[in-house]
């Protein structure tokens, strides 16, 4: 079973591999290059499904984390808002970073501003 470091070796021998170094013979460069290269290669298609899974994954569970806490930030407006403008207010602020996740799950762009940056 691939696991996403061996995903990551493998992405990081091809961009290691054939770099030069005092001493270096040419041949083992170029076939140690050559080596990463037919390694990534061979693995891509598995090493792909894999991550596309993952991602799948991921999406499931932030629309169940997202879910989650919709329902707690009703409950918490319910509870503890003196007042329905409070209650909106609690549930706005909460419901900005769900609907950002949600967003991101379904690969919606965001902005620069929603990114942090």
């Amino acid at each position: 079973m691939t696991t996403i470091n061996e995903i990551k070796d493998r992405l990081n021998a091809v961009a290691f591999a054939g770099r030069s170094y005092a001493g270096a013979d040419r041949t083992a460069i170029a076939k140690a290059y050559t080596d990463a290269v037919a390694a990534f290669d061979q693995n891509a298609a598995v090493d792909m499904a894999y991550l596309l899974d993952r991602v799948d994954e991921l999406q499931d569970a932030i629309a169940v984390a997202a879910s989650d806490l919709a329902d707690v930030a009703s409950y918490v407006a319910a509870r503890y808002a003196g007042t329905p403008d409070e209650a909106s207010e609690i549930r706005l602020a909460i419901g900005e970073p769900i609907d950002a996740l949600v967003n991101v799950s379904q690969g919606t762009p965001i902005t620069p501003e929603e990114a942090g940056e």
